[in-house]
């Protein structure tokens, strides 16, 4: 039989393939009558410096391309946040403030961050 529509099962199913939209509503239909089992929760630590949270917990920001659902204290968000803006604005090799145009090195030189147009001309030139 051709479906017209397929849909994906849920992982907790153990099902391979495809449903028809009959199937797929009786899985639902199967899986939301029963109850859910309830976690132990643990106390929630934080991802860096591995002190229990407690009631303060900070998200890190979408751009230190850390792991979704993880969790900061605030001293190591204040650290990150440092991290982060020292190599935004401040070249990556001599240290000095970034004015307005800004240089990605090579992939192949391995530096993190961005250069000054003098460190990246110098880092071009040398083979």
């Amino acid at each position: 039989m051709e479906l017209k529509h397929r849909y994906k099962p849920k992982e907790e199913w153990g099902i391979e393939g495809y449903l028809c939209s009959d199937c797929h509503i009786e899985k639902m239909k199967e899986f939301a009558s029963k109850p859910k089992q309830k976690q132990v929760e643990e106390p929630e630590c934080c991802v860096l410096c591995k002190e229990e949270l407690g009631d303060v917990a900070v998200k890190p920001r979408w751009q230190w391309e850390m792991e979704s659902g993880t969790l900061l204290c605030q001293p190591c968000f204040a650290r990150k946040e440092a991290e982060y803006n020292k190599k935004l604005n401040f070249c990556a090799t001599c240290g000095a403030k970034m004015g307005f145009i800004r240089y990605n090195p090579k992939p192949a030189w391995k530096i993190q961050g961005q250069m000054c147009r003098g460190c990246w001309d110098a880092r071009n030139k040398q083979k």
